[in-house]
């Protein structure tokens, strides 16, 4: 048969509730109602930064930020009235002047006559809770961005299609084509469910797969640096190969009676240079949108808000060039 402790005296019980406090992993404190600290025990000694004889005859606002004083006046008015709080957030502040959010939990302490005569506190550290609950709101945040995102990208790839595409049946064959390779290169720009982080792709894997659908029996050189695009470059990087592929496609390099394509990337001080030719192609009867047209206002908008950089299109002698002069920093973070 199982059996208790009998503590039959009020020293016993007394001790057992001074040792309960004493082990207590959260702060204990007790004030009188001139916010002077009586009790702290090894709870605060941790959470605060300051021994019991550092802390006990001090009063209580030594760990109050400075901004947060009124609380304090507040606390005194209504344990006064007999109040009882309960589960108050707010921050305080450590030995070395380090904040930490806490909950607080403030009761009356009465005399044998029942007179109010101070208080104990009762504080948690909600560090954790605080981290986990600003986890959240970024995931919500991205979430949010990356479904605006989406839309637009969807918007943007159906304009571009739709002004090319000769038929019903083209545009949905196109658009289910370049969708599905977006899709599954922004599947290696966020973070796995499991915990492990999205670490981004080789250029030249990012390359080969945006020119996939676009290149089959053409003539393609590249010339790549061995570098991992990071996962927030990807999709901005898409965006503009696609458009540069898709013209390519119908009109130029890519095209049934096109020359093929160069694709050289090169980093210097700090920059990423990549530039695409299609030898041959003119301005002339090329079909090619002009310099100022959707496509080309695509790119380089996508290309100065996300990558830190500028995007060019022109026709030389020697065919068609697209220069992108790119951050290095924004495009690979592993140089």
């Amino acid at each position: 048969m199982e059996t208790r402790p009998v503590m039959d005296s009020p020293e016993s019980i007394q001790q057992h509730l001074a040792a309960i406090v004493e082990s207590s992993e959260d702060a204990i404190v007790t004030k009188d109602l001139n916010s002077i600290i009586l009790s702290w025990n090894r709870g605060a000694e941790n959470l605060f930064g300051y021994t019991a004889e550092e802390a006990i005859g001090r009063p209580i606002t030594i760990i109050f930020p400075g901004d947060r004083m009124d609380e304090e006046v507040d606390f005194i008015a209504r344990l006064r009235r007999g109040e009882r709080i309960a589960n108050y957030e707010t921050v305080r502040q450590r030995k070395d002047g380090s904040p930490v959010p806490v909950s607080l939990t403030v009761s009356p302490v009465r005399d044998a006559e029942g007179h109010v005569v101070g208080a104990s506190k009762i504080a948690r550290d909600i560090t954790l809770q605080h981290q986990l609950a600003e986890q959240q709101r970024l995931l919500l945040s991205e979430m949010r961005h990356r479904v605006g995102n989406a839309f637009a990208v969807a918007a943007s790839l159906i304009a571009v299609a739709a002004r090319q595409a000769e038929s019903v049946e083209q545009l949905s064959s196109e658009m289910r084509c370049r969708l599905h390779a977006i899709a599954s290169l922004n599947s290696m720009t966020v973070n796995d469910p499991s915990g492990d982080e999205a670490e981004g792709m080789p250029l030249s894997y990012l390359v080969s797969t945006i020119l996939k659908p676009f290149s089959e029996g053409a003539t393609v050189h590249t010339s790549l640096p061995d570098i991992q695009v990071r996962p927030a470059a990807i999709t901005p990087l898409t965006l503009v190969l696609f458009e540069l592929a898709t013209n390519s496609v119908k009109y130029g390099g890519l095209s049934r009676d096109g020359h093929g394509l160069e694709i050289n990337a090169e980093i210097e001080d700090g920059r990423f240079g990549l530039t695409w030719k299609e030898p041959g192609i003119t301005e002339a009867g090329s079909g090619q949108v002009e310099s100022k047209g959707f496509g080309t206002s695509l790119c380089r908008l996508t290309v100065s808000t996300s990558l830190g950089g500028s995007f060019s299109r022109e026709f030389t002698p020697e065919g068609l060039v697209a220069t992108l002069d790119l951050d290095l920093a924004a495009v690979s973070e592993m140089w």
